[in-house]
C-alpha cells in the first residue's frame, strides 16, 4: 500500500488556489496537497461533480464543471473562475491523452486534445494572468509531460501539445514576469494509478527503468508544484522541471 507524503513547507493560507483536471489522479492529489497547505480551493473537471476525498472533505472546495474540448466551455470556465475573484495560484492540470496511432488521428480528436491541453491553458493563462497582473502578484503552473520530448506514435499529438505548451510557459513567463506573476511547469513522472491498469508486473518492468527504480508516489510531485507557487520559489520563473525520478534521462531498457 502507497502512503502518501504528507505536505511540507509552504503555507497557501488566506490563498485561493485553482485547479483544472481535479477529478484524475494528479488533480486530486494537487487538491489534497493545497488543502493540506491551508488554501481555498476552486477546482474544476468534466465531471457533474466532484465526490469529497479523504483529506478533503465536502465543503472545502467549490467546484465548476466544464467540458474544456469546445472553446465556449474554455470561456464559461475562465468567467466563472474570474466571478469568483482573481485566484493567488493556477494549476493547469486538465489533460487529454487518447492513445490514437498517429496516422489514424481523426481531426475531431486533434481539436479536443489541443482544446484540452493547449487551447484552454493559453486562454486561462492570456484572462486570469492579466487579472493578477493587474493585481501586482500570482503564480501559475503547468502540467506537461515527457512527452513533450519523446516521440511515441499512439500519442505524438498529446506530445506535441505538451511541447507547445512548455513554449507558452516560457512566452507567459516573459510576458507577465514584470508585473509579478511567475509561470511554470512540472513533468510528472509516471505513477501506478495513472497507468490504465497496468499488471504488476509490465508497473514493475518501467520503474525498473527509471534511475531511481521505482515510480513516483503520491504527494512527490505535486510537492513540487507547490514549491513552484510559493515564495520560496520567488525568483524562479519560465521553468518546466522534470519531477520523474530521472526518467528523461535515461531511456534505457535494461537487458
Amino acid at each position: 500500500m502507497t502512503i502518501a507524503k504528507e505536505p511540507q513547507g509552504p503555507s497557501f493560507a488566506g490563498q485561493t488556489v485553482a485547479i483544472t483536471g481535479a477529478c484524475g489522479a494528479y488533480g486530486q492529489d494537487l487538491a489534497q496537497t493545497f488543502h493540506k497547505l491551508g488554501a481555498r480551493l476552486v477546482l474544476s473537471d468534466l465531471a457533474p461533480v466532484m465526490v469529497p476525498l479523504p483529506g478533503l472533505p465536502d465543503g472545502s472546495f467549490h467546484y465548476l464543471q466544464a467540458d474544456l474540448r469546445e472553446a465556449a466551455g474554455t470561456e464559461s470556465l475562465v468567467d466563472r473562475l474570474l466571478a469568483l475573484g482573481t485566484p493567488n495560484v493556477l494549476v493547469n492540470n486538465a489533460g487529454l491523452f487518447p492513445f490514437v496511432d498517429l496516422l489514424d488521428t481523426s481531426l475531431q480528436t486533434w481539436d479536443d486534445i489541443l482544446g484540452v491541453n493547449l487551447r484552454t491553458p493559453f486562454r486561462l493563462m492570456q484572462r486570469i494572468g492579466a487579472a493578477m497582473a493587474e493585481r501586482g502578484s500570482g503564480a501559475i503552473c503547468n502540467i506537461s509531460s515527457g512527452a513533450a520530448s519523446v516521440v511515441r506514435d499512439n500519442g505524438a499529438v498529446y506530445g506535441a501539445s505538451k511541447a507547445a505548451l512548455e513554449q507558452l510557459t516560457r512566452a507567459f513567463a516573459v510576458r507577465l514576469g514584470p508585473a509579478g506573476v511567475r509561470v511554470n511547469g512540472v513533468r510528472p513522472g509516471l505513477r501506478h494509478d495513472t497507468m490504465n491498469g497496468m499488471p504488476d508486473q509490465d508497473l514493475q518492468r518501467v520503474g525498473s527503468t527509471v534511475p531511481l527504480r521505482r515510480l513516483a508516489q503520491p504527494g512527490e510531485v505535486t510537492g513540487v508544484v507547490a514549491f513552484l507557487c510559493s515564495d520560496a520559489a520567488a525568483f524562479v520563473t519560465g521553468e518546466t522541471l522534470a519531477v520523474d525520478g530521472g526518467n528523461s534521462i535515461n531511456r534505457r531498457i535494461p537487458v
